[in-house]
């Protein structure tokens, strides 16, 4: 029909699309999203997702190695100067000192993990085996300190010598003392620097094995609890003559952090040298230069994602770390919804390729928006090949030159138009939006509200939710209620949150809990007008008191000063 028809307009013709099919099998895939297989697609989409999503976690570890092998490495040849012996002449410690490096991580706390994990597979592998690095919240005293600390360095140093296995694990359960540390470590340390004496006479004193240093590494350091660092500082002072202590204090604030979690007298016994890594500014930067601005790195975000990110970054915890959790959850995202996604990672020369295009896949490409708009720009007959010959769309893939109509001019506006055109054609090269190019959803993740609903957590909404609506979240036939009413069969919590809803800014305790009665008496059909409705026991008024405390708890109510029997309201605007 339209080869015999010439139109203005592909518009003025009409296209039957076929639907596809409605039944949909589906197999759970990373992060458990439901992967599409209806049209063959969603088996290759979960493999390009997960195939990128090792390829974003590979690629961010080793730019965070890279931006702290400086740092770490600094931090190598402090232990080795002065865990070895060799002491430098501007920076000498004294015998009872105990070398520490404070390393500034910044307050990017969850990123902090990945560099300590870093520090400690360095120093293992090129210093010393005798590495422990401790939690503040597993060492609540400093018994529980000092017998991490053993069981990381005993359990590693058993591995040295395998026919005393039997008697550390008996030394590990029965005597958890920095002194059993002292003659573990001269037992395991002593068949490492044997030298023969044939080897010794031809080695100087510099060539001679020296004492591996025993480093314990604190990686939340303003979390510890000050008396149990003093007394672990206290402690490992009186054992440097026999135990080569260095500590590093892993440290989110500033160094005054030490002056202020340890008093004088303690922080006299360590000689400390500062250390800095990179902000976590630059280490963003370093993510969006070297792997997501990449025309290697095919999945893109858009400007408005890209936002989202930035902003959860900024305002919440400056953590690199969930920022990319966020772009996996883009990808995940991208690829559970769009089924084009499948060409993401495509070449060229498998665009051709019948199983990527598929019928199915270049009918969903002439729906996309962006290519619709491009073929709005096309020729009447170009458009008709655009949306009637499935193979010359694959070409057209290939191959989005348009052709443009020129008219006479003078030099003036030659001279003119050519310089305006240079300057169009490297705009419109380098700093063309995404959205405008032809079928930018298929590489392109857009969907900025989804993305700030699942990484800006709204919590007082949900609990708001919860509370006003429990039925959604218990599936109990006897919670349902129209608007504006209260269920009597509701949790002690909700009926308490409703009843909070209709007073004013502070509420009366006893005529909230009257009213809290009267709801409950009509669970036990008691008649409203009679005698013994509204009148409440002590099993009623506990419940009342805990419902108030929980209410408190989650910061709805407080306690206020202006009126002793009455609570002031928080939080305004419901569900």
């Amino acid at each position: 029909f339209l080869s015999k028809v010439t139109l203005n307009s592909v518009f003025q013709g009409c296209f039957v699309f076929k639907s596809a099919s409605k039944k949909r099998k589906r197999h759970v895939g990373v992060g458990g999203y439901l992967v599409d297989d209806s049209d063959d697609n969603g088996s290759d989409r979960f493999r390009i997702c997960q195939k990128l999503w090792g390829t974003v976690q590979m690629n961010t570890e080793a730019i965070q190695d890279q931006l702290n092998k400086k740092v770490l490495d600094s931090l190598a040849e402090f232990i080795k100067k002065h865990g070895l012996g060799c002491s430098s002449d501007v920076w000498r410690q004294r015998a009872s000192e105990i070398p520490t490096a404070a390393l500034m991580l910044g307050v990017n706390v969850p990123d902090h993990a990945m560099t300590f994990r870093s520090l400690c597979n360095l120093l293992q592998d090129s210093v010393t085996p005798f590495v422990a690095s401790v939690h503040a919240k597993e060492c609540a005293a400093v018994k529980l300190l000092i017998q991490k600390v053993l069981e990381q360095l005993m359990g590693r140093g058993v591995s040295v010598d395998e026919e005393q296995e039997d008697d550390t694990a008996l030394l590990q359960r029965t005597q958890c003392t920095i002194s059993a540390l002292c003659q573990w470590y001269k037992t395991v340390t002593k068949k490492c620097t044997q030298v023969s004496p044939q080897r010794k006479e031809n080695l100087t004193n510099s060539d001679l094995p020296q004492s591996l240093p025993v480093v314990v590494i604190f990686k939340d350091f303003e979390a510890f609890n000050s008396q149990v660092l003093q007394d672990f500082i206290l402690i490992c002072s009186r054992y440097t003559q026999e135990l080569p202590f260095i500590f590093i204090f892993g440290i989110a604030t500033s160094p005054s952090a030490i002056q202020h979690r340890l008093p004088h007298s303690v922080s006299s016994l360590l000689c400390i040298e500062v250390f800095h890594s990179l902000s976590c500014t630059q280490h963003l930067a370093s993510v969006f230069d070297k792997l997501i601005l990449k025309s290697q790195f095919p999945f893109k975000l858009s400007s408005r994602v890209i936002q989202v990110l930035v902003s959860v970054f900024l305002y919440h915890d400056f953590s690199v770390q969930n920022f990319v959790k966020g772009l996996q959850f883009s990808m995940l995202e991208h690829f559970n919804s769009q089924p084009l996604s499948v060409l993401c990672c495509q070449k060229q020369e498998a665009l051709l390729s019948a199983k990527t295009l598929s019928k199915q896949n270049v009918e969903r490409i002439r729906h996309l928006p962006s290519f619709m708009r491009y073929v709005e720009t096309q020729e009447p007959q170009e458009q008709v090949q655009l949306l009637t010959n499935d193979e010359h769309v694959k070409v057209t893939l290939l191959f989005h030159n348009k052709s443009r109509r020129t008219k006479r001019t003078n030099p003036f506006e030659v001279l003119r138009s050519e310089v305006m055109e240079f300057i169009d054609s490297l705009v419109r090269e380098y700093l063309t939006p995404a959205e405008l190019q032809p079928l930018n959803e298929v590489c392109y993740y857009s969907s900025s509200g989804v993305l700030r609903q699942r990484l800006n957590a709204t919590p007082r909404t949900s609990i708001q939710a919860a509370l006003s609506h429990p039925f959604y979240y218990l599936q109990n036939e006897s919670l349902k209620t129209d608007t504006g009413t209260i269920s009597s069969a509701a949790p002690d919590l909700c009926i308490v949150f409703k009843l909070h809803l209709e007073c004013g800014r502070l509420i009366n305790l006893y005529d909230w809990l009257e009213a809290y009665v009267t709801v409950m008496s009509a669970a036990e059909d008691q008649h409203t007008d009679s005698e013994e409705c509204g009148k409440f026991d002590s099993l009623k008024h506990a419940r009342f008191i805990q419902a108030v405390s929980e209410m408190e708890f989650l910061g709805f109510v407080k306690s206020t000063k202006q009126k002793t029997d009455h609570v002031a309201r928080l939080t305004w605007g419901g569900c």
